[in-house]
């Protein structure tokens, strides 16, 4: 993409709203697709000088009789005065359409309701965090619509509490992961097995009731060898990666937006069974490693950020990575610039995980992937309170309030990266069958390593027509309190969206509109933190 020169002249009705700049007619090159804001200083109308400097400091808000405009950063030249600074506009019939609705007040949405008319002191200790990261050329407007939907587990990447019939008919006990799967199960049954599962687990049906429930996104987990393998890994490819690009169709038909998540990656980022190969997590330490993965990224993105997939509005680049944050972060930004610099020129939203460092509760990525270098990147962070020994011990209450806690947390995770908690359940115990890796127990009940006694899992998973009321009432509750705080960030993406021959009904989605957990309209809601 080349960069253009324009000559920019402030609109009168701009330079006459009350404000002492001049308006000044200049040259200024303008990247078509991407906008970096480094700082901005806020009012509620017309454009202003801010102070001198050589990055000037620019803002559109003009009022709603003005015309739609376009912010532009403009780096002044070194010989300038100190004091000359610049505030530029550009009118645009052509992007008006676009540009609509991030100007004037910002408009936040939670729990249905609107807010707007945020002071512009707030605006002022907000501007640099949010909008420098707004592009024009997102595919939901994040950051001001909320994030409400369910992620697609068991599908793609196979889990043994999702999909377990699919272990079951290796008829193998050596058969832990989908590596042990590709090892030890003869290659024509293997491939017959997955490709009914792949073929029948998730149909278009699926998206359909899924947006009848008043989501508006899906994530997909995708293993990186439904691309493609290196030398004698023994994954199974098949038509994973068919089945991508169908459910990215589905999700357009049914207006969902769809979040590609790379659940695996070569090498392994982490060492449980959803990883590919328990126990292997070798991402961070091969160059070779991470070659593959940058090649894996690059596909997806160039692939999916075309026009005929308009549902796919974001890559996250790894899911759950343990290792050294700082060598993660590392990664990531390698991560990042193989995105925005492929042949695309993706305008995906690029969705980061957190290391298992909850934003909400820690610090370290306030300050780093910011904007202006880093654009419209979102931290993706789980929270799954019942693989804590101390949280699983917690009493109903104590469990409700440890989620309320977050609220504030999010909120202020919010103004430095997107935080979107992208897993998280309702499920208050670990004794889903396979939860913890086949053939492994609970820590509920004190069958997990350990672990010690809790309490019984009868009646605390497996088919939801066995809870007791009391259960569902609980359930309903703990879906209510992490919506509601979570909805303080940048939305929520629940996990999962169904489990097989109701092995795990309260992971369930489906399962608990079905049963009455959860509300077939997600902002219709009674209790709040």
């Amino acid at each position: 993409m080349s960069n253009r020169m324009h000559v920019l002249t402030l609109p009168v009705d701009a330079c006459s709203a009350g404000h002492n700049s001049p308006c000044i007619k200049f040259e200024a090159r303008v990247v078509p697709t991407r906008v970096h804001i480094p700082s901005l200083a806020w009012r509620s109308q017309g454009v202003f000088l801010h102070r001198p400097a050589l990055i000037s400091r620019l803002i559109s808000g003009a009022s709603s009789s003005q015309p739609t405009f376009f912010a532009c950063v403009v780096v002044m030249k070194s010989t300038f005065l100190s004091f000359l600074g610049v505030a530029v506009t550009m009118a645009s019939m052509a992007w008006a359409t676009n540009v609509r609705d991030t100007r004037g007040s910002i408009s936040v949405r939670h729990g249905g309701s609107k807010r707007s008319g945020i002071s512009s002191e707030d605006l002022e200790q907000m501007g640099d965090q949010m909008a420098a990261r707004a592009n024009l050329n997102l595919r939901f407007n994040y950051g001001r619509d909320m994030v409400r939907g369910v992620g697609i587990g068991g599908w793609l990447v196979i889990e043994d509490f999702i999909s377990p019939s699919i272990y079951e008919k290796a008829g193998d006990d050596r058969v832990i992961d989908e590596w042990s799967f590709g090892k030890y199960v003869p290659k024509e049954k293997a491939k017959r097995i997955l490709k009914n599962h792949y073929d029948n687990f998730i149909t278009e049906e699926d998206f359909k009731e899924i947006a009848s429930y008043g989501l508006n996104h899906v994530r997909i987990s995708f293993p990186y060898w439904g691309i493609r393998t290196w030398g004698d890994e023994p994954y199974v490819t098949l038509n994973q990666y068919d089945k991508l690009k169908e459910a990215a169709h589905w999700a357009a038909k049914y207006n969902l937006k769809m979040i590609i998540e790379l659940h695996t990656v070569p090498g392994g980022a982490n060492p449980y069974d959803h990883g590919g190969h328990t126990g292997h997590f070798d991402w961070l330490n091969e160059q070779k490693y991470e070659d593959r993965w940058l090649e894996i990224l690059d596909e997806l993105v160039s692939e999916f950020s075309q026009s005929k997939y308009p549902a796919v509005s974001g890559i996250s680049m790894v899911n759950e990575p343990n290792g050294d944050v700082n060598q993660v972060y590392g990664r990531y930004k390698k991560g990042y610039n193989t995105v925005r610099n492929s042949e695309s020129d993706s305008d995906l939203i690029i969705l980061i995980g957190d290391v298992f460092l909850n934003p909400a509760e820690n610090d370290y990525w306030h300050s780093r992937l910011q904007p202006p270098k880093y654009q419209n990147v979102m931290t993706d962070t789980h929270v799954y309170r019942m693989f804590d020994p101390n949280s699983i011990r917690l009493s109903p209450h104590d469990r409700i309030q440890s989620y309320c806690n977050m609220k504030s947390g999010f909120a202020e995770a919010n103004k430095h990266l997107w935080a979107l908690v992208g897993e998280w359940s309702p499920a208050v115990t670990d004794c889903a069958p396979g939860l913890n890796g086949r053939f492994e127990g609970a820590r509920y009940d004190g069958s997990f390593g350990d672990s010690n006694y809790i309490g019984s899992c009868k009646g605390k998973t497996g088919n939801a027509k066995h809870f007791s009321e009391s259960y569902k009432r609980f359930l309903k509750k703990s879906w209510e309190a992490q919506v509601d705080t979570y909805e303080a960030g940048s939305g929520w993406i629940m996990w999962t969206w169904r489990t097989e021959h109701h092995n795990a009904d309260d992971w369930s989605y489906r399962q608990g509109v079905r049963h009455g957990w959860i509300p077939k309209d997600p902002t219709q809601r009674d209790f709040k933190c």
